[in-house]
């Protein structure tokens, strides 16, 4: 398997087995919106849930990870299925592997 393949995986199976996690990049881009930004950076939304799941949950540190992988395929999962609100919102470059 290519290695863009096996991230696409790899994606897919966080989402669906850390599903608060989505829901969590996606409020902060709500939040983000509705204050007036109509561009973010994807790592900076990336790094803010990094620490706020890090001091808000009983996760202990070794076994919770957001991986940067992921970033910009969590980037694109928010343009192209809320493609109305936030078509833009983020700067794009081609995936590696693609």
């Amino acid at each position: 398997m290519d290695r863009a393949l096996q991230l696409d995986a790899e994606f897919d199976r966080f989402i669906e087995e850390n599903p608060q996690v989505w829901a969590k990049f996606r409020m902060l881009c709500v939040k983000l919106k509705a204050q007036g930004h109509e561009r973010w950076g994807a790592k900076g939304v990336w790094e803010v849930l990094r620490w706020q799941m890090a001091v808000d949950t009983n996760a202990s540190v070794s076994s919770f990870k957001l991986n940067n992988n992921f970033v910009s395929r969590f980037a694109r999962k928010l343009m192209e299925e809320e493609a109305d609100e936030f078509a833009g919102f983020f700067e794009l470059r081609r995936l590696k592997g693609k």
